[in-house]
């Protein structure tokens, strides 16, 4: 008996020791990327064993991460907590805790709703004149070489259900004040653009549907089909004869896709129900690899589903949207999206090759970071240009 009671803890031990070894050498080996976790940082890659990886811990940090992702019972322990702390207390600790549940069920994430009632702005309002006069120097730049530029200034969720943003994020005296501020420096200027806000507010209450859905962060294929409009609109008053541009609609079963780019993250077990939801199928002017344009666009998301209206209307014939300039970058052909590769070069060579030269940006992000690259890039080209002109007539 004394010898059992010696032994049987040591077996133990060393029971769980080996199966502890294994775990981590199965950790180790190639597994497939657990894909049904959304927004969810995948393991390291596999880290060989050496004395100065266990020196440093990066052994046994890949073995644990590797491990834990490699459990088949993951998905479904994250969905049932991740579940369980949203029926309590309404919150979700996935997208490091940016997505926010208003009145009403509607999901925001936190950076517009703290930018829509002032408490967080990412953009300096007394910059908004001087950066639509540089807007002003690029297009001209661009109608210089026959090119069109269009800026689109795309609406943010908060302005449209302002009512259901939580009581929790009380609005400051500085509650939107980036919209206003754009549109009135835009439009001294002379910057050709695309005001989304009022052509969706144009039409708010008359077909039947909101311009966003409750699940998702942009706007909706309605919303989308709009300002696809208003941008034909625009091309067409700069001169760019383009056919109108028309759709079907009808009720979709469901919100899906980009209509639940927010819920999808909380990766719960019971989805969020959707609001009623519009689906939008556009009626193609022309044959496949058709259309009257090319387009090159530096963008927020906001213009990714826009950009493949145009395409499945064969409107544009290619769409190359360069998101956040070198980060998303997307080509659109015909209603599809293909990978597309971007670095400043090419997306500089793209800009100036295109027939229509697009900028988008998000109201609470306007003259922010993604429109500075676009400009400073820009510039940099017409700065070489001249300076290459300079040098001929020098020589001449």
């Amino acid at each position: 008996m004394r010898a059992l009671l010696t032994w049987t803890p040591r077996i133990l031990a060393l029971a769980v020791l080996l199966g502890l070894g294994a775990i981590g050498a199965s950790a180790l080996k190639d597994h497939p990327a657990d894909t049904t976790l959304l927004g969810m940082q995948l393991p390291p890659e596999k880290v060989a064993l050496s004395p100065a990886a266990l020196w440093r811990g990066d052994y046994q940090k890949a073995a644990e991460a590797r491990a834990a992702a490699s459990l088949p019972p993951r998905p479904a322990i994250v969905r049932a907590y991740n579940q369980a702390q949203w029926d309590a207390f309404g919150t979700s600790s996935m997208a490091s805790g940016s997505i926010i549940r208003g009145r009403k069920g509607a999901l925001f994430e936190e950076s517009y709703i703290e930018a829509h009632c002032g408490l967080k702005l990412k953009v300096d309002v007394a910059d908004m004149p001087a950066y639509a006069a540089r807007l002003r120097r690029v297009q001209d730049w661009f109608e210089a070489r026959g090119q069109k530029f269009v800026y689109v200034l795309a609406p943010i969720k908060t302005t449209w259900f302002p009512e259901l943003v939580p009581a929790s994020y009380p609005c400051t005296a500085k509650r939107d004040s980036v919209y206003p501020a754009a549109r009135s420096a835009l439009t001294a200027a002379g910057v050709h653009w695309v005001d989304g806000r009022a052509t969706l507010e144009a039409q708010r209450g008359k077909l039947g549907y909101e311009m966003f859905p409750r699940n998702g962060i942009h706007w909706n294929q309605l919303g989308v089909a709009l300002a696809a409009r208003a941008f034909v609109g625009e091309l067409n008053r700069q001169g760019l004869t383009t056919p109108a541009l028309n759709w079907d609609l009808t009720q979709a079963p469901d919100e899906a896709g980009l209509d639940r780019d927010l819920s999808n993250l909380l990766n719960l077990k019971t989805p969020p129900k959707a609001w009623k939801a519009p689906a939008v199928t556009a009626h193609p002017v022309g044959p496949p690899g058709s259309g009257a344009f090319t387009v090159t666009a530096v963008n927020d998301s906001f213009f990714d589903p826009l950009a493949l209206l145009l395409t499945q209307a064969r409107l544009a014939s290619r769409a190359r949207n360069y998101g956040y300039v070198t980060l998303a970058p997307i080509e659109y052909r015909d209603g599809v999206a293909y990978p597309l590769t971007a670095t400043p070069e090419i997306v500089r060579n793209d800009l100036i090759a295109s027939d229509v030269v697009v900028l988008e940006q998000v109201e609470s992000q306007t003259s922010g970071l993604v429109g500075r690259r676009f400009l400073e890039m820009v510039e940099a080209e017409m700065a070489r240009e001249t300076a290459a002109k300079q040098a001929t007539l020098k020589h001449s």
